[in-house]
């Protein structure tokens, strides 16, 4: 089990299962989760000098959501929160 921690969350990463879930911080990790908490997953790139990380949520790779470690070296703003991406958006910009 991968964890990685954000400002607003903690996301959970089975890596054997390939499935994650997000948790707002303060939440019991410990408590039991149900199946429908956990949602699958097809890829994790990490950048490890940003903090950023993709999760890729459709084999396609088409639908990602990228967050960044709460670690980052440079502070986020409110428009650089959790927010799924889009490859057919990101080809019309």
């Amino acid at each position: 089990m991968d964890r990685i921690d954000t400002s607003h969350s903690v996301w959970l990463f089975d890596t054997d299962r390939m499935r994650f879930r997000r948790a707002p911080k303060g939440t019991d990790l410990d408590a039991p989760s149900i199946d429908s908490d956990w949602e699958t997953y097809f890829g994790l790139e990490i950048d490890e000098e940003t903090g950023a990380f993709t999760v890729v949520l459709n084999e396609d790779g088409t639908r990602l959501l990228r967050s960044w470690r709460e670690v980052s070296p440079e502070p986020r703003s409110p428009a650089d929160a959790t927010t799924e991406l889009s490859v057919e958006v990101l080809r019309n910009h």
